[in-house]
């Protein structure tokens, strides 16, 4: 009864708060939770074939746990193993190049820290499609194997597990790496002189101190590489041989007409992500440290001897070509004409067509012409619902308890959520017309594929600006209302350009990230929607290599200059956050 007096009483004071919360929750039950909720009940659904009746039953997971026919269980397990050794062989590469390239200096040091993140750069269908034309059967490096040792057959042609981990280890290590590297940059020297000083030698020092306080970018890390590995398609559909999948099998089930077993697999695969991600969190809380760190990193220890320069020197010069590999066997391939590239190591024939289809043909323009409007709306819908997600989040004292934390809940759960899930989920709910649809079936529109876009990249959107948000001191929004500005123009003069850098980070990241997408547009698309991603992997599918590069080759000009755009709008807004 106190609880609802005191809601009574701010809602009197603040009107237009709640108005704006209500309509805020309305948004995301309706494109977040109506989606989820729908799927598991239609997972639970049954229908007598004799009468027509409906009931709930646990039948279609029954199938699933079926150990007469095993294909669900095998996939599941599948996936779990390449999940689990994806997050070690991640750690292994990311944690020590990050402690080599912060606590180490040498020459080359600084420009080998920034290549180390050139993985980013490759949207992961198009870092799959490079490592095909690499190492497949018949790809640059094995080809090249053969010739030189002269043998019957290609060696170390890579296929099944090993080409899959392999995959994700070059494409998912850089989130080890990155958040390794800033958690090092933020350690309190004086806990490791401490150490030193009381006879911990070099590796109780690190194991002791300093690994203890790297744990939560550790899990951060883990958390990110577990679910984009439970999510991944491309590397298991082009490298899988007889392993099988979970994301793969639900687009089989799905392309079978068999929702009912998809609806199945999609919740189990969403079960198991998001209790991985509450396991670790609990383990992350339950180990936390206090905050000990005063922000005075170590320094990195210079090295003397000229063999240890020229060692470290040269192992990052290889680490730096191997990482641009992709990158560069990608530029080659684009300029390669279709149908050439037959027995040679490399490719002979070459010709600037493929980029001239790009832009001289209605067909071959309306996949990236689908992909930049598509992106663009999505995220320009994920900008306002995570901006006024953080407002409202941030003004707990104008909200009844728990408001606010059902809101970065409610924002946050997609992050948890795989893609080929969050597809599934659009379908079995906008499958039918509903009122709020204004009586329309949104699947095979192009309004499913901005709704998935929007629903996957919301959390990027929504984490950037609430980091933004929690550096801006409250006192400045209070000053603003002091000297008489209302709460619209102290937001508008005061708080959002303020924030404007962190507004503009998530913006960009979430359109790179959706021009890229794949996962869920493979389940959504339609031929009049088709977007990038899924061109790419038509093109693919034909083996008309050149058109895949150059497609590639524009995604990558495309997210380069979209970053390129948000890092000159960050630099226009920073003479006024400083003045």
């Amino acid at each position: 009864m106190v609880q609802f007096k005191i809601s009574r009483t701010l809602l009197k004071r603040h009107p237009f708060t709640f108005a704006a919360v209500a309509a805020l929750l309305a948004v995301l039950a309706l494109t977040i939770y109506f989606p989820l909720s729908t799927m598991l009940l239609e997972s639970l659904r049954t229908v007598d074939p004799q009468t027509g009746g409906k009931g709930f039953s646990f039948v279609h997971f029954a199938r699933f746990f079926s150990l007469r026919s095993p294909e669900s269980l095998q996939a599941l397990s599948g996936s779990l193993k390449i999940s689990l050794l994806s997050v070690l062989l991640s750690a292994l590469v990311g944690v020590p190049l990050a402690i080599l390239f912060t606590r180490f200096q040498f020459p080359g040091q600084k420009l080998f820290a920034v290549l180390a993140t050139l993985p980013m750069l490759l949207p992961p269908l198009v870092g799959v499609i490079a490592f095909f034309i690499l190492m497949d059967e018949t790809g640059i490096v094995p080809r090249a194997l053969q010739h030189l040792l002269a043998t019957a057959t290609p060696p170390l042609v890579m296929r099944g597990v090993p080409a899959i981990l392999l995959v994700h280890t070059y494409s998912f290590y850089v989130f080890f790496y990155l958040l390794t590297r800033n958690a090092l940059a933020g350690l309190d020297h004086s806990l490791e002189e401490a150490a030193l000083g009381l006879g911990a030698g070099r590796w109780r020092l690190w194991f002791g101190v300093i690994l203890p306080q790297l744990r939560p970018a550790l899990i951060g890390a883990a958390m990110l590489v577990f679910m984009n590995s439970m999510a991944s398609f491309t590397a298991p559909y082009l490298f899988r041989d007889d392993w099988r999948f979970l994301s793969l099998e639900i687009y089989n089930a799905k392309l079978k007409g068999d929702l009912p077993l998809a609806m199945a697999q999609s919740v189990v695969l969403a079960s198991i992500s998001i209790m991985f991600v509450f396991v670790l969190r609990w383990y992350g809380n339950r180990h936390a440290l206090g905050r000990v760190s005063k922000g005075v990193a170590a320094p990195a220890r210079r090295l003397t001897g000229r063999g240890q320069k020229f060692a470290l020197t040269a192992a990052g010069s290889v680490i730096t070509l191997l990482l641009m590999l992709p990158q560069l066997t990608l530029l080659l391939m684009a300029f390669v004409k279709n149908g050439t590239w037959t027995s040679a190591i490399l490719p002979d024939t070459f010709t600037i067509e493929n980029f001239l289809e790009l832009f001289g043909s209605r067909k071959t323009a309306e996949p990236w012409l689908n992909s930049l409007w598509m992106s663009a709306t999505a995220t320009a819908l994920g900008t306002v619902i995570a901006l006024a997600a953080v407002l409202a989040a941030h003004r707990g004292k104008r909200l009844p308890p728990g408001i606010a934390g059902l809101l970065e809940i409610s924002v946050m759960l997609p992050w948890a959520v795989p893609g080929t899930v969050i597809a599934m989920a659009l379908i079995v709910a906008f499958i039918t017309p509903h009122w709020f649809t204004a009586g329309h079936t949104l699947v095979g529109t192009s309004a499913i594929m901005v709704l998935a876009y929007f629903v996957r990249h919301l959390p990027i959107q929504f984490r950037a600006t609430a980091a933004a948000h929690a550096q801006l001191d409250p006192a400045l929004d209070e000053a603003a209302q002091n000297l008489g500005a209302g709460g619209w123009m102290a937001f508008r003069r005061v708080t959002l350009p303020l924030i404007l850098p962190g507004v503009i980070t998530g913006t960009v990241t979430a359109f790179v990230i959706a021009l890229g997408e794949f996962v869920s547009s493979i389940l959504l698309f339609t031929p009049s929607n088709r977007p990038l991603s899924v061109a790419i992997f038509s093109e693919l599918r034909d083996f008309d290599l050149g058109s895949v590069a150059a497609y590639s080759i524009l995604l990558a000009v495309l997210i380069g200059a979209a970053l390129a755009l948000a890092q000159k709008l960050q630099g226009q807004q920073q003479p006024g956050l400083t003045a």
